[in-house]
């Protein structure tokens, strides 16, 4: 059994290195996309194309995987500004989905992987924004992906839909899971987000003093307005092509 941490980085290699560090002591290997020759420490692959968006890329990323490692069970999909949970390994965690999941699914061993899990442990955000919770509870935004529902989601595509390069793909993800009954919600696993906004101390593993460069597009009025025009009528739609194939 292999767990992985999958995540596009555009962070100089140095910084990104803090944080894969923190990945490697829990027991993850590690796929990187990056978009560029800036040489990284890597466990696999090594994605030197040009930036597709963080739905395609990470649909690519666990093709790629599966494909290339059969003993691995789970996926995690983050960013460079994500820490595992602290108290956990990568195995127990999995050890835990794997027997969730198979109960879930009636017992099928074969569909032990096929589920997503959250953990919503970081409530840094809640209540604000006029959210009762935190956003962390609609959106799956760190998720653990099981092997088959990356191999078996959107007619075979891989666990998102392929339009969103930022804003709602999360979204999405979590609402889709939730459709098909095989989303689980772990309030006593931590990953704590170093988002640009929470507000930085000497002891943070990322530097979270402002945003990003990189980031300004995704974060943009634009962009939240069409891809939540995007989110919206796929919604109301029920999400066509989500299915899974057999």
């Amino acid at each position: 059994m292999s767990i992985w941490l999958a995540i596009p980085s555009k962070r100089l290699p140095e910084e990104a290195e803090k944080c894969l560090k923190e990945w490697r002591e829990r027991g993850y290997k590690i796929a990187l996309w990056r978009d560029d020759d800036l040489p990284i420490m890597l466990d696999k692959r090594f994605c030197a194309m040009k930036y597709p968006g963080y739905a395609s890329a990470l649909n690519q990323m666990c093709g790629v995987i599966l494909y290339e490692d059969p003993q691995a069970e789970w996926i995690v999909a983050a960013g460079d500004d994500t820490l595992p949970d602290p108290n956990h390994s990568a195995e127990e965690i999995a050890l835990e989905c794997r027997y969730h999941f198979e109960d879930l699914n009636g017992g099928n061993a074969r569909d032990e992987t096929f589920g997503v899990m959250q953990p919503t442990g970081d409530r840094w955000h809640e209540g604000v924004g006029g959210f009762t919770n935190a956003p962390i509870d609609r959106v799956a935004g760190s998720p653990w992906i099981g092997r088959e529902f990356a191999r078996r989601m959107y007619g075979g595509a891989g666990p998102y839909w392929h339009e969103y390069t930022h804003c709602f793909v999360d979204e999405e993800l979590q609402q889709v899971a939730e459709k098909l009954g095989v989303f689980w919600q772990r309030r006593d696993l931590i990953h704590k987000h170093m988002n640009w906004a929470r507000g930085a101390t000497d002891k943070e593993v990322v530097n979270v003093d402002r945003m990003p460069a990189f980031l300004a597009e995704a974060n943009s009025p634009e962009h939240w307005r069409k891809f939540k025009r995007i989110f919206t009528e796929r919604k109301a739609a029920g999400f066509p092509g989500h299915e899974p194939i057999a």
